[in-house]
């Protein structure tokens, strides 16, 4: 990741401005794949515990959530390539996240709420793995 700010200098030799076209594409989505698994892992559980409170709606958008991700996982399977085994293991655990709140909205129980926190955290990581690491 190569992270290169250069400042720009007016004629009294104040710095004017940052000049961020050394920043990659991939470094910022790094970044806020950082941000997002750090909220995540911060509020998860607090977000988890108020879509319980209404099961009808949590549980409908959790299955329009685990269709299309079944989806996604699907064309990963179909697609070969280098990051294909990254993104099917990404596609898993996002998939087991969904499946374990939708337990904790169902029957809530102390496993699933930490299970679904750690199973999106665990497709975030690998998610920062595959842009890292592009191989």
């Amino acid at each position: 990741m190569a992270f290169a700010v250069s400042f720009r200098r007016n004629q009294g030799n104040a710095v004017v401005a940052p000049d961020w076209r050394g920043v990659s594409s991939r470094t910022v989505e790094a970044g806020f794949i950082l941000i997002i698994a750090l909220a995540v892992l911060v509020g998860g559980r607090e977000v988890l515990v108020e879509i319980s409170r209404f099961p009808v709606v949590a549980l409908f958008a959790l299955l329009v959530l685990g269709s299309l991700e079944a989806l996604a996982l699907r064309r990963d399977i179909a697609q070969a390539g280098t990051q294909a085994r990254i993104r099917i293991s990404r596609d898993v655990a996002f998939l087991a996240a969904i499946v374990a709140a939708a337990a904790f909205v169902f029957a809530p129980a102390r496993w699933s709420i930490g299970s679904a926190v750690a199973a999106v955290e665990f497709g975030l990581v690998l998610e920062l793995l595959g842009r890292v690491n592009p191989r």
